[in-house]
């Protein structure tokens, strides 16, 4: 009786699907402290939130009086009007007034002091989108921008470290480099 043996392509071909099949399966095995290192650097703290405290200087004329950081979702901005009043923005009606202020381009392009103009360019507006740098002439003292410098690098690196990909982990193939079950 003849015995059938496998040709050597087979043999090459049979090989290689052993391998890509040990590969692709054995990625996913390991121990726990391995899973621990998949998500490792995953989790990106959200930067503290700020409060903007607004003055009204003149009719519609406001100027950034005061900057300082709360807790993240704490965020705020005080309004204190040219007769007294005092009234704040916070939670979702200030969500809403930064959300219509970057839709609204031209209104923050054209400048002029008005409050809407004066918050975009505080720290809060970098918060809620903004990427340049503050613009001195809308603080009453330009000394304040100082106050939120380390926090505006702290909402930077967060930025960054959200859009860039995480350590690159992830797609076909991009998996240890000890090579299969190592």
């Amino acid at each position: 009786m003849k015995k059938k043996y496998l040709t050597i392509g087979d043999l090459k071909r049979n090989a290689f699907i052993v391998a890509a099949a040990a590969c692709m399966g054995l990625t996913g095995c390991g121990s726990n402290n391995q899973n621990e290192e998949w998500n490792a650097g995953e989790e990106v703290a959200v930067p503290d939130g700020i409060i903007t405290e607004l003055t009204e200087e003149a009719p519609d004329q406001w100027k950034i009086t005061d900057e300082q950081t709360t807790a993240p979702g704490k965020s705020m901005a005080i309004l204190k009007y040219n007769d007294g009043r005092v009234d704040t923005l916070q939670g979702l009606e200030l969500e809403n007034q930064m959300k219509a202020l970057s839709d609204n381009r031209q209104t923050y392009q054209q400048g002029g002091f008005g409050m809407g103009n004066v918050l975009w360019w505080s720290a809060m507006g970098y918060m809620a989108g903004r990427t340049m740098s503050p613009r001195s002439g809308y603080y009453a003292n330009p000394g304040l921008m100082n106050n939120t410098a380390a926090w505006r690098q702290n909402v930077q690196t967060y930025r960054q470290q959200r859009a860039a990909p995480s350590s690159g982990r992830r797609g076909f193939f991009r998996g240890r480099s000890g090579g299969a079950g190592a």
